[in-house]
This record gives structure tokens, sequence and C-alpha cells, in this order.
């Protein structure tokens, strides 16, 4: 990589000395001749790393991109935990908001599944006609902390 990032700037550097040598000279043999040494220069700088065998590319490290069929297999059992975890909370939510008397449309549960499968509901959405009853019994179900967003907004 050192060689690589050196041959560059050596690259560079020629470059602009070969650009800025244009500019001052006018047009004349030394001009001409200033322009082909820096050509050869750079031609040398070029293939000198290729033929030494200094440039040697190497790959990064590509297993951490890569998913085994285990690691599959525990995202979709992730994603049918959380789906199902999701449903039957917002099962037993519609439940409580009938048995309260509190007339709802749609009862919306966001949970999230750390990688233990810790399970931690992040906010509760509820379409309502009382929204703050209907908090209400979220919040005595699931715990004041919880989040509740009016759906109706």
């Amino acid at each position: 990589m050192e060689s690589i990032k050196s041959t560059v700037m050596a690259i560079c550097a020629i470059s602009a000395t070969r650009s800025i040598v244009g500019g001052i000279l006018s047009d004349s043999k030394l001009k001409s001749s200033v322009i082909l040494m820096l050509d050869l220069f750079l031609a040398l700088t070029l293939i000198t790393p290729i033929a030494q065998g200094t440039l040697a590319f190497e790959f990064p490290d590509l297993s951490y991109y890569t998913y085994t069929s285990e690691d599959l297999e525990n995202d979709a059992y992730g994603a049918a935990l959380k789906a199902e975890t999701e449903r039957n909370i917002n099962d037993i939510l519609m439940q409580q908001l009938e048995s309260a008397g509190i007339i709802f449309s749609s009862v919306e549960t966001d949970v999230n599944i750390s990688a233990d499968y810790s399970i931690s509901i992040s906010s509760v959405t509820i379409r309502a006609e009382d929204f703050l009853s209907a908090a209400i019994v979220v919040k005595q179900s699931l715990g004041m902390e919880t989040e509740v967003i009016n759906g109706n907004c």
C-alpha cells in the first residue's frame, strides 16, 4: 500500500512539474527536451513498481459481508418473531380497548427485537375516537414509559 501511495505522489509531482515547465518555457528546443525527459521519467515511474512486483493488490476481507445459512435462518426467525409478537400485542391491546368500551379503528405496535431476542415495545399507534382514554389503557397495560401515538392526525 505504501508503494502505491509513493507512486501516485511521484506521478502527481511529475505531472505538476511538466505543466509548470510547459507554461514557463517558451517554444524552444529546451522546452521540448525538458518535457521529453519528464515524460520518460513519468513512464519510468509507472513501470518501475510493476517491474519490481511491489504492487501486490490485496482485496479487503469480505467475510464480514457474507451470510451463512445460519445467519439467514436467524434473520428469518427474527422477522417472524417480530411479526408474531406485534400481532399478539395488537390483539391483546384491542381486547383491552374493547373491554374498556373504547371505539377504535386500528392498533399498530412497533416492536424491536435485539440480537439476544429480547423484546422491547417502541411505540403504539392508535386510531380511536377517544385517543386519551385509549392511551391510558395502553400505558396501564404496557407501562407508563410506552410511547402512544395518535394515528388520527
